[in-house]
C-alpha cells in the first residue's frame, strides 16, 4: 500500500498584517490620498477581497510609485490569488526601494515555494535571516522548502530554530514532525503532532499527519480517530480522505477504504496515490474491470520516482488484459 496523500506541512505565508512603518532611508512622499488608497486595500485584503485591494494599490502606485508598502501589499494579494510570477514581480519593485525589507524576502520565497523553485525560495529566506535571524516565521518557511527537496534533516535544524524562538509555533511543530515521518521515526513525529494539537486543537493538518504516522505503526483504528477528527473540522480535505481510505484498507474493509478513495478523487482527481490504493481495493474484491481502470488513472499521473508501484501496476494491466 502507498501513500494516497502522505504527511504534508502546513505553509506560513505573513500576508494580512497592516501596512509596515517604511524603514529610515526609504525615500517616499506619501500623501493622504495615496494612503487612503493603501489602507483601503489593507482592509480589502482582509476580508478576503484580492483582486480589490490591488485595485486600490494600483490607485496608490499611480500617485506614488515608490510607495513600498503599497508594492508590498499588493504582491500579498497577488499571492493570495494563486499568481506567483506577479507577486514576485511586485516583491522585487519593494525590494528594489528597500532591500532590507525582510517580510518582502521572506514572501518572495514563499511565492517561489509555491511555485516549487525551493533553491530560489530559500536563497530569499536565507536573505530574510541574514537581516533578521530572529525571524522564527523564515526559518519554518525555510524548513518548508528544504522539506520539500527531501532534505529532512536540514528542515528539522530549521523548525527547531523557529521553535526555540516561537515555542507556541504550531505549525512549526507540525512541518517538524512531516519531516520526522519522512525519516521513519514516527513516534517521534507523533509526539510533534501532539504538541500542535495542545496549541491549537482545530489544525487540520496535525490531525491528518498524526492519523497518518499512526497508520504507518499499524495502529489503524488510533489513526482512523485522528482522521475522523480532522474530516469533521474540514470535510473537504482530499489528503484526510485518501489517508482514512489507507487506514481502513489496513484493516480489510475494502468498500469502505473505495468509499474514501472515492472523496478523496472527488476533491482531487489528480492525486495519483488515491487511485492505486483504489485499484489495490477493487482488485482484492474482485471488481477487475474498474481496477483496471484505476490503475490506467494512477499511470497517468504516477511521479516517475515511483517506480515500484508503476511497475506493479503495468504488472497487474497486463494480467487483466488491460
Amino acid at each position: 500500500m502507498s501513500d494516497s496523500s502522505g504527511n504534508w506541512f502546513s505553509k506560513f505565508k505573513k500576508v494580512s498584517q497592516p501596512e509596515p512603518k517604511p524603514n529610515p532611508g526609504v525615500v517616499a512622499k506619501q500623501t493622504i490620498e495615496t494612503r487612503k488608497w493603501n489602507n483601503k486595500g489593507v482592509s480589502l485584503h482582509n476580508r478576503g477581497r484580492y483582486e480589490d485591494a490591488i485595485h486600490c494599490y494600483v490607485q496608490a502606485l499611480e500617485l506614488d510609485p515608490r510607495y513600498v508598502d503599497a508594492w508590498y501589499n499588493k504582491g500579498n494579494s497577488f499571492l493570495r490569488l494563486g499568481r506567483h510570477e506577479e507577486a514576485i514581480s511586485c516583491y522585487d519593485k519593494a525590494l528594489e526601494l528597500d532591500p532590507r525589507f525582510v517580510m518582502a524576502w521572506n514572501n518572495k520565497g514563499a511565492s517561489f515555494t509555491d511555485l516549487g523553485r525551493h533553491e530560489e525560495a530559500i536563497s530569499c529566506y536565507d536573505k530574510a535571516l541574514e537581516l533578521d535571524p530572529r525571524d522564527a516565521k523564515a526559518w519554518n518557511n525555510k524548513g518548508n522548502s528544504l522539506h520539500s527537496l527531501g532534505r529532512f534533516e536540514d528542515a528539522i535544524d530549521c523548525y527547531d530554530r523557529a521553535l526555540r524562538l516561537d515555542p507556541r509555533f504550531a505549525m512549526a511543530w507540525n512541518n517538524k514532525g512531516s519531516s520526522l515521518h519522512n525519516l521513519g521515526r514516527f513516534e517521534d513525529a507523533i509526539r510533534c503532532y501532539d504538541k500542535a494539537l495542545e496549541l491549537d486543537p482545530c489544525h487540520v493538518m496535525a490531525w491528518n499527519n498524526k492519523g497518518n504516522s499512526l497508520r504507518s505503526l499499524g495502529r489503524f483504528e488510533d489513526a482512523i480517530r485522528c482522521l475522523d477528527r480532522a474530516l469533521e473540522l474540514d470535510p473537504h480535505h482530499a489528503f484526510a480522505w485518501g489517508n482514512k481510505g489507507n487506514s481502513l484498507l489496513g484493516l480489510g474493509r475494502h468498500e469502505e477504504a473505495i468509499d474514501c478513495y472515492d472523496k478523496a478523487l472527488e476533491l482531487d482527481p489528480h492525486d495519483a496515490f488515491a487511485w492505486y490504493n483504489k485499484a489495490l481495493a477493487e482488485d482484492e474484491l474482485g471488481y477487475l474491470r474498474d481496477a483496471a481502470r484505476s490503475y490506467q488513472q494512477f499511470l497517468a499521473l504516477a511521479p516517475t520516482q515511483n517506480a515500484e508501484q508503476i511497475e506493479y501496476a503495468h504488472k497487474r494491466l497486463r494480467e487483466l488484459g488491460g
